[in-house]
């Protein structure tokens, strides 16, 4: 029977940030200070702009929240490397260098947050000129572009990880395919997304849990010590 790597535990403290960060921020945070629901009607730039405005502590907060999640992007990915790296270095170097990717994507979606509050309040100001309305609606663009790109970064890499997970039985076998199928799910999501089509919600709920209980189970159960072929 093979022994547990204790310190490999550290991957589910890794999972278990990067969930609540992420969770709090897409779920809670940044729907509240925009008024924008994932699956709710459109709204305008303007009325966007005064929703942000309101609610400016909380916009703030969720680029706190962002920051968290850029910097528990990072942790997960090291941590996943050195989990799999000796079955396939190359692949698992490559997984990683996406994760720093999708880092620095969050840190251009936080400048284009904090930009877009700065017009907001420049706009509802009674001498704010009318031109900053065009110019929020493409701040707001970039940072939902940013946001895909994100988690397309994401995804990608993701399923080099899981697939490696899966190969070097890391974690439960059913785990790892669980990972694998949903990640893939969310990728095609994003992609529609990309090219202007909303992905019905199911694409993301395979998904959706998957982080908060490998994590527990990680943490609860630990990591098989890698095996080489």
């Amino acid at each position: 029977m093979e022994l547990t790597d204790k310190k490999s535990r550290l991957l589910g403290l890794a999972f278990l940030v990067q969930f609540i960060s992420s969770f709090t921020s897409g779920v809670f945070m940044l729907p509240r200070a925009t008024g924008v629901q994932a699956f709710g009607s459109p709204l305008s730039i303007e009325q966007i702009m005064a929703n942000i405005v309101r609610n400016a502590g909380i916009l703030r907060l969720d680029i706190l929240m962002d920051f968290i999640t850029a910097a528990g992007v990072i942790f997960l990915g090291a941590m996943l490397y050195s989990t799999v790296r000796r079955q396939n270095e190359g692949m698992a170097l490559t997984a990683f260098g996406l994760y720093v990717l999708s880092a620095a994507l969050i840190a251009v979606k936080m400048t284009m947050l904090y930009a877009l509050l700065f017009v907001s309040r420049q706009f509802l100001a009674a001498e704010g000129p009318a031109s900053l309305g065009p110019m929020a609606g493409m701040i707001y663009e970039v940072i939902e572009y940013s946001a895909k790109m994100h988690s397309l970064a994401v995804g990608l890499s993701l399923t080099i990880f899981y697939a490696l997970l899966l190969k070097t039985r890391s974690v439960a076998r059913p785990l790892a395919i669980w990972g694998l199928v949903g990640i893939l799910g969310v990728i095609a999501g994003v992609t529609l997304g990309l090219f202007g089509t909303e992905a019905p919600f199911f694409f993301f709920a395979v998904y959706a849990p998957f982080e908060l209980v490998i994590a527990i189970w990680i943490l609860t159960k630990g990591v098989r010590k890698e095996r080489t072929n």
